[in-house]
């Protein structure tokens, strides 16, 4: 992972931040928090995460709530912690139930995995 990609991502976080674009900076805020994970730091990108998903609860965004739980899934996989990574993707198959919107492929694997 180049850490200029992850320097480049909090210079945009910060931008939305500082302009006070909610929908930026929850953007902002779950690919920094990817480009975290790829680099295996991990903690710091839960709490983004977090971030971005309650921004996501706060404006109502279904997308957003989406890759925010998915990423906490990410985090709680690389962390081995089963519990919490599928209740994370419960709320992703949730959503995209509510949205009318099939489930994807990846996430029935991973569900499948978990739960045998």
């Amino acid at each position: 992972m180049d850490e200029s990609d992850i320097e480049s991502q909090r210079r945009t976080l910060v931008k939305a931040q500082t302009t006070h674009n909610e929908s930026n900076e929850m953007t902002a805020l779950a690919d920094l928090a990817h480009l975290l994970l790829k680099n295996n730091q991990i903690e710091e990108a839960k709490l983004l995460l977090e971030q971005s998903l309650e921004l996501a609860r706060g404006m109502k965004d279904d997308v957003g709530l989406i890759v925010a739980h998915w990423g906490l899934a990410d985090a709680a996989h690389l962390e081995k912690d089963e519990d919490e990574e599928v209740l994370h993707l419960s709320q992703v198959v949730a959503m995209h139930l509510m949205m009318g919107e099939s489930m994807p492929e990846d996430i029935k694997e991973r569900l499948e995995e978990i739960t045998g």
